[in-house]
């Protein structure tokens, strides 16, 4: 279980960095991946869930790492947010053939993300 409290710190941290840097300064998302915010709305959005839901993550993530009775829930909760993520990423991908680099690399990270909280779930 220790390795589970490890990962959810690293996930935790990873998340709750880059969700801060995309709540300030959603542009660099846009430079990124060349999604454009046209309007104060789509801006919002951007910033909303590319900052303060992947902050809110951060936390479920440092919450589990803090105690090994947290852990559990939070693998939970992480591994059903990385399904809801990676099934329709690579699903899509595939209806749609969008297999710029930035997707490519977006399934194979969610994909993998996924398989790893499998295996913690299973062992945590």
């Amino acid at each position: 279980m220790k390795l589970a409290r490890l990962v959810l710190a690293t996930l935790g941290v990873l998340f709750v960095a880059q969700g801060a840097v995309q709540l300030v300064q959603p542009e660099l998302l846009t430079d990124l991946i060349d999604i454009h915010a046209g309007s104060v709305t789509g801006r919002t959005e951007l910033q909303v869930v590319y900052g303060g839901l992947h902050i809110a993550l951060g936390v479920i993530c440092l919450w589990g790492a803090a105690t090994q009775e947290n852990a559990h829930a939070a693998v939970t909760v992480m591994l059903f947010v990385s399904l809801g993520v990676a099934l329709p990423r690579v699903g899509l991908g595939l209806l749609h053939q969008d297999f710029s680099s930035y997707s490519i690399a977006a399934m194979t990270l969610e994909s993998a993300s996924v398989v790893l909280l499998l295996g913690l779930f299973r062992y945590s």
